[in-house]
This record gives C-alpha cells, structure tokens and sequence, in this order.
C-alpha cells in the first residue's frame, strides 16, 4: 500500500510540476505579445510592396480590374462628361462629401481621387459584399431621375456614383472603400501615398 501512495503522490507531483510550467509557458506567451504590440509602433510597420498599374491602355469611360492584396481594385478613366457630372451636386447620395468613408485624407473631394479623371477603388460593395460592375449612363430612371453612369453590385440593387459614393435608401450604407495610391507618368502605383 505505501508503494501505491508513493506512486501516486509522485504522479500528482509530476501533474502539478506539468501544470505550472503550462501556466509559466502560457504566461510568458502573452507577455512576449502584449511587449511586442507596444514596441510596434506605426512607423514599424513595414510597407505592404506597391503594384504598378499602366494606365496608358485604359480610355476615358474604360474600366480595369486587377487583383492587389487578394481584393478586386477598379481603375476607372472618367470622361469629361463624368467629371462635369460629379461636380454637380446630388441630393439622392447618402455621404456626399465622403464624411463617413474609408479613403485617403487628400481624397476628401467630389471625385474622391488623387486626379479628377481617375477613379480607384476597392471594388466590393459595402452591401452584400459582391463584385461592382460598371453601369453606364442610359435613358433608365434611378430614383426618378436619369442614371448618369455609376457602379453596381453584381449580386443586388445597391448603386454608387462614379466617385464610389452610395446613394439614399438602399441596402448598402458606406461609400466604395479607396486605397492608398499615387499617379505618377500614366503609372498607378496601389499602396503608396503622394
């Protein structure tokens, strides 16, 4: 019997010896990245690497779509009817001057883009999450009144004008997401800011 409680006064003492190295090795896991969150400050990030874009090939009403970061990126050429278009205001848009949006600072303005005729932007809808396509401008009537051009989901009804902005009283509640992106010589550059 005395051999029986060593063995098991031994096995309990292996148990709780496994035990606390457990806690010791859990506890030390989550200092190492609790410290390591706060020694990683923004400017220790390091930059995710741009894709460069040709633009010479795309003609103004054209849109292109490439893959960057495993998400779909629209590149739309607006026409000069597109840009007269966006600088006159419309009523039917739910975030017209871009407050509430995901983008770049500098692109707070009525084209949301670095350049008037060039339109980026991640092309999911902020609805269902679906594919955007571009919608031209036709004779049918959006919200009593004529369609000017814009985007929409693949998989709904949502629609965005041809700055990504959403309009009133639909599914969708944000405007198209805009990445960081700079225009240089008929060159996009996604993932790099002026």
């Amino acid at each position: 019997m005395t051999t029986t409680n060593s063995q098991s006064s031994k096995r309990r003492l292996r148990l709780r010896v496994a035990a606390k190295l457990l806690l010791y090795v859990g506890f030390a896991g989550i200092i190492y990245v609790f410290i390591s969150a706060i020694r990683s400050g923004p400017g220790t990030v390091p930059d995710v690497p741009g894709l460069h874009v040709d633009l010479s090939q795309i003609g103004p009403g054209q849109l292109e779509i490439v893959n960057w970061q495993s998400r779909p990126v629209l590149i739309y050429r607006r026409t000069d009817a597109d840009i007269v278009s966006l600088r006159t205001p419309d009523a039917r848009l739910l975030d017209a001057a871009s407050l509430n949006s995901d983008q770049p600072e500098n692109f707070a303005n009525d084209f949301r883009a670095q350049l008037p005729d060039w339109f980026v932007a991640i092309a999911v809808g902020t609805g269902k999450g679906c594919v955007v396509e571009l919608l031209t401008e036709s004779a049918e009537t959006f919200q009593q009144q004529p369609w000017t051009g814009g985007f929409k989901e693949s998989c709904g009804e949502d629609r965005y004008d041809l700055s990504g902005r959403v309009y009133q009283a639909q599914y969708a509640t944000r405007n198209l997401a805009v990445p960081t992106y700079t225009i240089a010589d008929n060159t996009l550059i996604l993932g790099r800011s002026q």
